[in-house]
């Protein structure tokens, strides 16, 4: 598990690490992937993220149990898909995603050391939301030290409904949620929901140019920008 030191931050990044860890066999059903009807919903999103990792050598961050993966798979030249559990990385490795354009790994996102190669793409879903602000510049240092000049990379995260803003924020001002899985147990987990300012000023001192893509019936944001430019 994630360790740097005793810090609120540290605390939180592990206590998310256990609830992914622990829901990884609900996890596809809890977010409605299982569901044709949800499934075909998605397609425009489906497709302007394929449009940006096509024909790219893809790093994944946080793949979870490789919903998203099977689907750059088909446009990308090859895909790593690193995520910190096992337990969710085994429920990827059991789907239908073929094995000779993509490799499952375990690597922890805030230290991709790990990881070997030089990627042209990168994309993350459902996890720049999670990431304490204090962790934010150093987790995108370390993801652009295994990216080439020239990559790109995209981030997709869900917009908030009704339910979703708990006015519940921590020292650094993350907003929290908790969240209860089906044994019971409560995690709390960081949510951000971020306005396109807000994005341009944490991306400053990586990018000049992003681009900001919002899909109001599937509740998806979606920024990308390349590496270097």
């Amino acid at each position: 598990m994630t360790t740097r030191g005793d810090d609120p931050a540290s605390a939180l990044i592990a206590e998310m690490q256990t609830y992914y860890g622990r829901r990884a066999e609900v996890y596809d059903t809890s977010m409605g992937y299982d569901n044709p009807a949800v499934v075909r919903s998605l397609e425009p999103v489906f497709q302007a993220l394929c449009d940006e990792m096509r024909g790219r050598s893809v790093l994944e961050i946080a793949c979870g149990p490789g919903f998203w993966t099977r689907r750059i798979a088909e446009v990308a030249s090859a895909v790593l898909a690193s995520d910190y559990n096992e337990s969710v990385l085994s429920v990827a490795r059991a789907k239908s995603i073929d094995p000779t354009r993509v490799t499952f790994v375990r690597a922890d996102a805030y230290d991709l050391s790990s990881v070997d190669g030089t990627f042209t793409g990168a994309f993350a879903v459902d996890w720049l939301a999670h990431v304490p602000t204090s962790r934010l510049e150093a987790f995108l240092d370390g993801l652009h030290r295994r990216l080439a000049r020239g990559a790109r990379v995209v981030f997709c995260d869900q917009t908030p409904r009704s339910a979703s803003i708990t006015g519940i924020h921590d020292a650094e001002g993350n907003h929290l949620q908790e969240r209860v899985l089906p044994d019971g147990s409560r995690h709390r987990v960081i949510k951000h929901f971020f306005t396109d300012s807000e994005l341009r000023t944490r991306f400053a001192r990586h990018t000049k140019e992003i681009a900001i893509r919002r899909f109001g019936d599937q509740h998806r944001l979606m920024m990308s920008y390349t590496v270097g430019a």
